[in-house]
């Protein structure tokens, strides 16, 4: 059997919920190369392949909310695009092509505005990681961008240790079970080994609290993640500057990466290792090295384009013009000691924009708008705004404005062409094979009695209409809830508060960008 046709068995034996990534969506590709001079296709009316599409739920979002757009999945798995195009057929989707096939093999002349190749560079072998850079330059139209995300060195280095030992204790097995449980007795032992070698003489040469460290995490994933990513034939982690040789052979040139802090901080922060890496390391690549080696980076995800259309672009500089094309959002949390976003404290300094920010929610806001509140302090609300992307995980960037939209009855509903796509999850319960989420790939953990809400949002029925057959729907269908650690809510708890949790889920409604106006 072949590297391919076993890499296809191995996704056709072990399949998994296909999800949308934010970070790959069309439109944070088309923000980011908009910022930084590229000037891609609106998404509107975008071609966009992906490669590896598993069932397509990372591209049904984008193709139910964008019908003048193409969309073209293809992927090895013929049990996933199987059911792939059961999904596409019952939502009623005729602008997604679901394609079962093998990447190296892929010959067209259709022109791409996007391309996405998210989780399936480092898993296959060189030849395929040809194809997929050739299908690029061949495919990507002349302002398109692609999206590749990869293992990279030397963060996975430590990692590796650990899949090498998983593999060897799966070898003889014969099921993708039997192997997965081979593999987690082992890391279980060699913890253990660890935890009693958890001193200053072993940590000389033994890296052990890092190698506990990814135990854990290893054991809290899920089995299709661990199967895939840890006991395939092919995980290939490489340094980055060998990634960025690979594409130029292909005519092909790196943009960015998508959290784009390579644009927006492109320094370690240290004035000595600062003035070092900008003596030695004068090229941006090897500068981009650099700092994966001080910072132990493993993964990485990367925008690509064609080599003349990034050689218009590269000496461009960002500034207020360039910032202002996009409009941002973000959201925070307010607590004694400052605004956070969903892992860290804001700088101080910033508090009174996130503070707009969270007012404004989910509106996007413009560098102009704020501009027009502090027009005397344009140098400190400039910097303010490149601060707040840089520093918080929670910004969007969208080239189009986007509005909040709440929802009333004759002013506001659940946009047309979503309706099908809700009632796809309230009919199949949770035996989903894609997880909902909105245009921009962004995902919010719903019950089943959210997604009987979202279809009464039509405009007609006020909130009281709302609530009376929600209620109802919840006893007739025992539906379940829980909270974010998994336990059980009682039932009679969700009934006592039912007008504010239908309050609560029209909001989400409006925060994922699910209503349009009458």
């Amino acid at each position: 059997m072949d590297k391919n046709s076993k890499i296809e068995k191995s996704y056709d034996e072990l399949t998994y919920k296909s999800a949308a990534f934010a970070q790959s969506s069309p439109y944070k590709l088309e923000a980011c190369a908009t910022l930084l001079g590229i000037n891609p296709p609106p998404c509107k009316n975008a071609k966009v392949l992906e490669i590896g599409c598993s069932f397509g739920g990372n591209l049904i979002p984008f193709a139910v909310n964008n019908k003048d757009a193409r969309v073209v999945g293809i992927d090895l798995s013929g049990e996933q695009i199987r059911r792939g195009k059961e999904i596409v057929k019952e939502i009623g989707l005729s602008n997604l092509e679901l394609i079962h096939g093998d990447i190296c093999e892929f010959k067209s002349d259709e022109k791409f505005d996007y391309i996405i190749a998210h989780g399936v560079f480092s898993w296959v072998p060189d030849f395929v990681k040809d194809a997929i850079l050739r299908v690029v330059r061949e495919n990507l139209s002349q302002n398109g961008v692609a999206f590749i995300s990869y293992n990279v060195y030397p963060g996975w280095k430590v990692k590796d240790i650990l899949r090498d030992l998983m593999l060897l204790a799966a070898k003889d097995k014969d099921s993708t079970e039997e192997r997965l449980k081979a593999a987690k007795e082992a890391l279980l032992v060699y913890k253990e080994v660890l935890l009693k070698r958890d001193n200053e003489e072993f940590e000389k040469f033994m890296p052990i609290k890092s190698l506990i460290t990814w135990i854990d995490d290893i054991l809290s994933k899920d089995d299709f993640y661990v199967v895939h990513e840890f006991l395939e034939d092919i995980n290939d982690p490489f340094y980055f500057k060998d990634f960025c040789e690979k594409i130029d052979k292909f005519d092909l040139a790196y943009l960015c990466d998508i959290d784009m802090k390579d644009v927006f901080v492109p320094d370690f922060g240290n004035a000595l290792v600062d003035d070092f890496k900008n003596v030695h390391f004068a090229d941006r690549i090897q500068s981009e090295q650099f700092l994966d080696i001080l910072n132990m980076k493993l993964f990485r995800q990367s925008l690509i384009v064609h080599k003349n259309a990034f050689e218009v672009i590269k000496a461009k500089q960002i500034g207020p013009s360039d910032i202002n094309k996009l409009h941002v959002v973000a959201n925070f949390i307010k607590r004694d000691d400052g605004w956070y976003d969903r892992f860290n404290v804001m700088p101080q300094d910033i508090s009174w924009l996130c503070e707009v920010f969270n007012k404004m929610f989910p509106a996007s806001i413009n560098l102009s708008q704020i501009l027009e509140i502090l027009p005397e302090d344009k140098l400190v609300v400039y910097s303010a705004f490149v601060r707040l992307l840089t520093n918080s995980a929670n910004v969007m960037l969208v080239r189009d404005a986007l509005k909040d939209i709440e929802y009333a009855p004759n002013y506001s509903r659940l946009k047309a062409n979503l309706i099908n796509y809700v009632k796809y999850f309230l009919k199949h319960k949770d035996k989903t094979d894609i997880v909902f989420a909105n245009k921009f790939g962004v995902s919010e953990k719903l019950n089943l009695a959210d997604y009987y809400i979202f279809l009464l949002l039509d405009g007609k029925n006020n909130l009281e209409d709302i609530t009376t057959k929600a209620l109802k729907f919840i006893k007739e269908n025992d539906v379940k809830f829980f909270e974010t650690n998994g336990k059980e809510i009682k039932r009679n708890k969700v009934v006592s508060n039912i007008f504010s949790y239908v309050a609560g889920t029209i909001r989400i409604a409006s925060m994922l960008y699910l209503l349009e106006e009458i």
